[in-house]
């Protein structure tokens, strides 16, 4: 779809009533879950604000940003007058010279004056003259002003460098939103590591307080060895487990500490988040419709497009005269003297006009046309991409919400089984086999819902990032 027909059917829209009640209903909901989450996850809202400031990948996103700009500060000085100062001293000897036959001309004429006046007045031995193109010795300082007057290239680059820094703005608020988005994955997977391990860590003191009593039971002649091992041998794979979970959370703090741009062993406050997921509130056609009307992405590639449509221009103007007005103000002579007698100034109107370079021009015009093709083209294959993001991420968050309550459910079956197993062991109608099985599927049932959890708020940093539903402070 070309640029212009973007821009209508985006405007038809915008005008609609039933889009505005859609979008305005859309970002009130994304604002009420950006004030719960920040309402409870101060310091998650605060570390954002830090990766903002710090982050390595960032900063290098903002040096091609403030790089644009200072291109276009470039371009912007093209339209003034350029001045310079020129300065040169010469010594020469040889080269061409001018033969002036001054004898064959005033010798005959003094000749006859002699002889009119009888008297020897003027000389009749005249020598010709011979005068050298080259001086021996010659300066020449001037200061030189150059005004463009018409230069279509000087216009179109112009344009073209303010395109460019549009679009490295967009890709600055686009990465800020995708690292904004690995700040609260990485944020929630350390919460998630941190929730394990203190399961895993009463998991062990019940472990332990097992393999007492199972010991006790041996001793006094109650229950064979075997009740030992086996208590043994799940203290040993829960250490296993642990060691697992140890490493995940160690990796996940020294992740979250470098998108932060810190030391990756510093510690990370945080507070509870007690906000349970909750079902969506908004359908999957708003969320496209405000990923395609929102995303950074799309824009860069419109202002891309832009850029190529100038530098259509820019090569097209190559068809044109160039008109420049020149104005020089020195000295000149054969000694560096800087008095009336030796200055001049000269002004110059200057008009270039390439006539013909072997069809160069009509092939640049012929490639840059085919990068704007190439340009639209992607620009249709994002809207599609984004498409699909925004349905990944939707059903995504749906299947994460469902898989919390599942094993919200699952975890409440589990616990009171666990109840009623405990209490036919606890009366000896149970066999030890059935009790360990039951509690360690309570156990598995906690680890579950644990990661569904967090996977839910993940898939809501995902979907949030996908349809650029977070408030990014301007500039």
């Amino acid at each position: 779809m070309p640029l212009n027909q973007m821009e209508k059917q985006n405007q038809k829209k915008q005008n609609n009533p039933e889009y505005f009640m859609r979008t305005k209903f859309f970002v009130f909901l994304m604002i009420v879950a950006q004030t719960l989450t920040a309402s409870e996850n101060q310091d998650l809202e605060s570390y954002i604000s830090i990766a903002l400031k710090s982050n390595l990948a960032l900063q290098q996103q903002e040096f091609s940003y403030q790089q644009a700009r200072k291109a276009l500060k470039e371009a912007r000085g093209l339209f003034l007058p350029s001045v310079s100062i020129d300065a040169r001293y010469s010594r020469a000897a040889g080269g061409r010279t001018i033969d002036i036959p001054v004898d064959e001309f005033l010798n005959p004429v003094y000749q006859t004056l002699n002889a009119i006046l009888q008297q020897n007045v003027f000389p009749e031995n005249i020598q010709p003259e011979s005068i050298r193109f080259l001086r021996e010795k010659e300066h020449e300082t001037k200061i030189r002003a150059v005004q463009p007057v018409f230069d279509g290239k000087i216009y179109y680059n112009y344009q073209i460098k303010n395109e460019l820094q549009k679009l490295e703005e967009r890709a600055r608020e686009a990465y800020k939103r995708e690292l904004i988005a690995e700040v609260k994955t990485a944020y929630f997977n350390y919460l998630k590591t941190l929730e394990i391990l203190e399961l895993l860590d009463r998991t062990r003191e019940l472990l332990e307080e097992n393999l007492r009593v199972n010991q006790k039971l041996v001793d006094i002649e109650k229950a064979t060895v075997d009740i030992v091992y086996r208590a043994q041998a799940d203290i040993s794979l829960l250490e296993k487990e642990r060691a697992d979970a140890d490493k995940n959370h160690v990796m996940a703090q020294a992740y979250f500490n470098f998108l932060l741009n810190r030391q990756q062993d510093q510690p990370i406050t945080f507070n509870a988040i007690e906000t349970e997921p909750a079902s969506l509130n908004q359908n999957l056609s708003d969320a496209e419709m405000i990923a395609l009307e929102n995303r950074e992405e799309l824009d860069q590639l419109a202002f891309g497009i832009k850029a190529a449509d100038k530098g259509i221009k820019l090569n097209q103007s190559d068809f044109l005269p160039n008109i420049f007005v020149v104005f020089d103000y020195g000295f000149q002579g054969e000694f560096y003297r800087f008095s009336k007698a030796d200055d001049f100034w000269m002004a110059s109107a200057l008009l270039q006009w390439n006539l013909f370079n072997g069809f160069q021009d009509q092939a640049r015009v012929q490639q840059s046309n085919l990068q704007k093709k190439k340009l639209e083209t992607r620009l249709r294959e994002l809207q599609d991409q984004i498409r699909l993001e925004v349905r990944e991420g939707y059903y995504g968050l749906l299947v994460a919400l469902k898989n919390y309550q599942s094993s919200k459910d699952r975890l409440t079956s589990q616990k009171k089984s666990f109840e009623i197993m405990d209490k036919k062991f606890q009366q000896g109608m149970a066999l030890q086999v059935e009790y360990l099985d039951s509690r360690n599927n309570f156990i598995r049932s906690e680890i579950d819902l644990i990661v569904a959890r967090y996977d839910y708020y993940i898939s809501s940093a995902v979907l949030e990032r996908i349809t650029a539903g977070y408030p990014l402070t301007s500039e």
